[in-house]
């Protein structure tokens, strides 16, 4: 019986902080597999503006595409399945995705992502992307001068619509009856800034194409914005790795060093799993080409080590330049 393959390292996610990371790890001649199940922001409908190098932005699905065709020129290989079990068997990581398939490495890299919390109304995936988004930092240029319905039950989402005034002063904020937080200092300043606050669902909307016409709420209220925006906040797909004892933090998301390794050995994570910076894609990039210098640091035998400290590659590189 053949013996099993043992990669030198897999990266669980294929999004910009997973695809930074299998670039580089490629680059290095390390035997890389990416796992992928094609879902997470990186798979949206949404155009990125702020990313550098394309003046008229790129859509997320297409900068996905090619991270993944400049990683499989350096000989990365892939794998468009789901992750059910991660565990360790002696010196390796044992990934299960479902009964019939079973992957052995060296190595971790967690570029899992964040899971956003979306409104429940029907349909809600057609406008994910095109005029329902979650981030202003990356979306909120283009609500210069629109009317923007939000939606949000904090006090986090009531000073991101402070933050809003920005760009527009044609502004709603709708808070779920059953789930309002909003203190009221932050209605206070909501009021004075003529935000207006109404406490309702939203039960339907209607649009074309992915672009929203018309929102019909539970008060009975028909509101016609032309873009949404989404502050229920996210969740970090961090579940998975939990299990092999990696520390998160109190919101979930996985604690890391400067070197983007966690407190397992062998396993680093980067990008929005980890909350260490901005959720932008640029960010994500950052911490995937950090995470594979570092994980492939520590596949060196002591003889190609720059010396016997627990540093890591950070240190040495900031001294090679």
């Amino acid at each position: 019986m053949a013996k099993p393959k043992v990669y030198d390292t897999i990266i669980l996610g294929g999004g910009p902080a997973g695809l930074s990371a299998a670039v580089y790890m490629g680059r290095f001649l390390r035997s890389t597999l990416v796992v992928d199940a094609g879902h997470g922001r990186a798979a949206g409908h949404q155009v990125n503006e702020n990313y550098l190098g394309f003046p008229k932005g790129v859509q997320v699905r297409r900068l996905r595409e090619l991270g993944r065709q400049q990683a499989a020129r350096f000989g990365v290989e892939f794998c468009d399945c789901s992750v059910t079990r991660i565990s360790k068997e002696i010196d390796n990581f044992v990934i299960e995705c479902g009964p019939e398939l079973t992957l052995r490495s060296r190595q971790l890299i967690v570029a899992t992502g964040v899971s956003d919390i979306w409104p429940a109304f029907p349909f809600v995936e057609r406008y994910i992307g095109k005029s329902l988004f979650w981030c202003i930092t990356c979306d909120g240029y283009k609500m210069i001068d629109r009317e923007v319905l939000l939606l949000g039950n904090t006090d986090e989402a009531a000073i991101t619509a402070l933050q809003f005034l920005r760009f527009t002063p044609k502004l709603t904020l709708v808070a779920h009856p059953g789930y309002n937080a909003i203190c009221p200092e932050r209605l206070e300043d909501l009021k004075r800034n003529k935000i207006p606050l109404i406490e309702a669902e939203v039960t339907q909307v209607k649009g074309a194409r992915g672009m929203v016409k018309a929102v019909q709420l539970s008060s009975g209220a028909v509101l016609k914005p032309e873009f949404l925006f989404s502050l229920y906040g996210k969740i970090p797909n961090s579940q998975l790795v939990a299990g092999l004892g990696v520390m998160l933090n109190s919101a979930g998301y996985i604690d890391i060093d400067e070197n983007q390794q966690t407190n397992v050995p062998g396993v680093f994570a980067a990008g929005d799993v980890t909350g260490a910076h901005a959720h932008q894609i640029a960010c994500a990039v950052h911490e995937g080409a950090m995470a594979a210098s570092a994980a492939n640091y520590a596949l060196y035998p002591p003889l190609q080590r720059h010396d016997t400290d627990e540093e890591g590659p950070l240190k040495h590189e900031k001294q090679a330049a």
